[in-house]
């Protein structure tokens, strides 16, 4: 039995995944959310708020590799073999995790690949979103902890977050609001408590494991 993974977030749409046998980084924004151990950076798109740290990680960790879109992949070129190129619809293993990919629609920027990922570790699932603007198809299925963006604009205002979690099916994952820019998280976890009173909403510390799903 896989043991559930330990999950830290580092701030805009950065989580740092921890298992038993190996780690992934998710969207580093900086140099310095990529100075961490792993074997796997991803990133949902090119962005460089969600790129900047790919580059440090891959240095740290010479045996480590990028996941991404054709956009993300050849952005780092440099890299070679290193760098893993996924598709909509696809999926990719390592280890004890499959990650399972599906393109959602980036707000403003034309042309821009967005891909959602759910990072299935053992019967635990973990989706993000990206910068996603709608949701339609996402998540492909039941998950344990949904990172969502709530800032609107470039990605979805909290109305569309929440009208997301209202069509999940019970029971309900527990909710991380990312990707705030102007927005308050806790606004959005109290509209969602009296929308969906089942629903757990945490707002995460950066750099402090989430908890509730222990």
């Amino acid at each position: 039995m896989v043991e559930k993974p330990r999950i830290t977030y580092f701030g805009q749409s950065c989580f740092y995944i921890e298992t038993s046998d190996t780690n992934i980084l998710l969207d580093p924004p900086n140099k310095k959310t990529g100075d961490l151990d792993g074997e796997i950076v991803y990133c949902t798109h090119k962005h460089f708020d969600h790129t900047r740290g790919v580059e440090t990680f891959l240095d740290r960790n010479k045996d480590a590799f990028l996941v991404g879109n054709e956009q993300v992949t050849s952005t780092f070129s440099q890299f070679g073999d290193r760098a893993k190129t996924v598709k909509d619809g696809g999926t990719f293993e390592f280890k004890s995790i499959t990650l399972s990919f599906t393109k959602l629609k980036h707000g403003i920027f034309k042309g821009i690949i967005n891909l959602s990922v759910e990072i299935q570790i053992g019967d635990f699932t973990f989706a993000h979103c990206g910068d996603a603007v709608s949701f339609d198809g996402f998540p492909t299925s039941r998950v344990d902890v949904l990172a969502v963006p709530i800032g609107g604009a470039f990605v979805a205002s909290p109305k569309k977050a929440l009208a997301l979690i209202q069509s999940l099916s019970e029971p309900l994952p527990i909710v991380v609001p990312m990707h705030w820019l102007i927005r308050n998280p806790r606004g959005f976890c109290k509209k969602l408590k009296a929308s969906v009173p089942s629903a757990n909403c945490v707002i995460p510390s950066k750099g402090e494991p989430l908890t509730g799903f222990e």
